[in-house]
């Protein structure tokens, strides 16, 4: 929701639902059956950490691009924003859910991303152009 106050519920929540203002994607994502979003990079790799199916929504920039590359790793489905209707957003996430080939894909994913080094291959990346420099 963030700190803006059209972005909270106007009518009261279905038992099974909150509203935060602020929520850690490394503490949700890993629990989730599935995982919506608008496939920006960095709420990508979350989901890619987290090794868990998603759905993504792109609407501009680098976002369809990341749709794409995501959906041919086998980690997703992608839905058009103008399709962005409850029974296609059902019927996308039943597809998820009920695919065990798709979970299993995201699961290894997922290990490949956490076992990266990322910080420590980046930095012998630069040392190693400093010294050919």
């Amino acid at each position: 929701m963030g700190d803006d106050p059209r972005n909270r519920p106007t009518a009261p929540l279905d038992e099974d639902a909150i509203a935060l203002e602020r929520a850690p994607y490394h503490r949700l994502f890993p629990a989730a059956a599935a995982i919506v979003h608008h496939g920006g990079i960095g709420t990508l790799a979350q989901a890619l950490y987290a090794g868990r199916p998603m759905l993504v929504v792109p609407h501009a920039h680098d976002q369809p691009d990341n749709a794409h590359r995501a959906r041919r790793l086998g980690v997703a489905r992608v839905l058009s924003p103008r399709r962005y209707r409850a029974g296609a957003v059902e019927a996308a996430l039943r597809a998820l859910v009920e695919d065990p080939a798709i979970a299993a894909r995201a699961a290894e994913v997922g290990g490949i991303v956490r076992a990266e080094d990322g910080v420590g291959e980046a930095s012998r990346a630069i040392e190693e152009a400093i010294r050919g420099a």
